[in-house]
């Protein structure tokens, strides 16, 4: 092995580090895209078909207003969702897909399909931890 040569967990955090550094912002973008646990079921939803507000928070049971709203408008800026204010007889509010939204939904899926596949182990692997307790690094 050469004199500079990094192998082992080391040379993961290099490689880690050297990808945050080539994609910089990119990687932040994409990880505010996926923050609240209600974005993908949002995608999903308008994968099919436009929703109005009031459909959204019937269809996705447990969902608040405020989260709804919340989570509407962060998609809104991303430019994965559309807002559309239409007038009938009362004013009502729809939400699609963008195109933008329309080419992510192919890279979600394969990744919703990957936990699909590796769903046991994840759920393995991940313990739930509530609020109150510290996760310890030392045991199992």
């Amino acid at each position: 092995m050469a004199p500079n040569a990094v192998s082992g967990p080391e040379k993961v955090i290099v490689g880690w580090n050297k990808m945050q550094d080539e994609s910089g912002s990119s990687s932040k973008l994409a990880s505010t895209i996926f923050i609240g646990k209600w974005t993908v079921e949002i995608l999903s939803c308008l994968r099919q078909e436009p929703y109005r507000h009031g459909e959204l928070l019937r269809e996705l049971k447990g969902v608040s207003q405020r989260v709804l709203t919340r989570t509407l408008r962060n998609l809104e800026t991303a430019g994965l969702v559309a807002r559309r204010v239409t007038r009938s007889r009362s004013i009502a509010v729809e939400y699609s897909l963008t195109p933008m939204g329309k080419t992510f939904m192919a890279p979600l899926t394969s990744i919703c399909r990957w936990a699909d596949r590796h769903h046991k182990s994840l759920s393995a692997n991940m313990r739930l931890v509530r609020p109150d307790q510290k996760r310890s690094h030392n045991g199992p």
